[in-house]
């Protein structure tokens, strides 16, 4: 149930300039903080961990939206690789 919470909010995402922005500010430097973009997304209504986030966003795809193309086109890298060892931290 939590991945399909996670693409629901990629979606909704994709969908909404303001959510893209607030979603924007958790990703800097070629990382993204999975566990923020989890939070903001228990925020709008969707509820999913930080390792169903990392497991949509890494999930191959065809298509990228307009947002998710800006933020690689800006130098970050989707989605970095990080290992998850249970406690919830991921590991690099």
């Amino acid at each position: 149930m939590s991945i399909q919470a996670a693409q629901a909010f990629r979606q909704q995402t994709s969908a909404s300039p303001a959510l893209q922005a607030e979603v924007a500010r958790h990703v800097s430097n070629g990382s993204i903080d999975y566990a923020a973009l989890a939070e903001l997304g228990r925020k709008h209504g969707h509820d999913f961990t930080a390792e169903d986030a990392v497991t949509v966003l890494s999930a191959p795809s065809d298509e990228l939206s307009d947002f998710e193309m800006e933020l690689v086109s800006g130098g970050t890298c989707m989605p970095p690789q990080r290992k998850f060892d249970g406690s919830g931290i991921g590991r690099g």
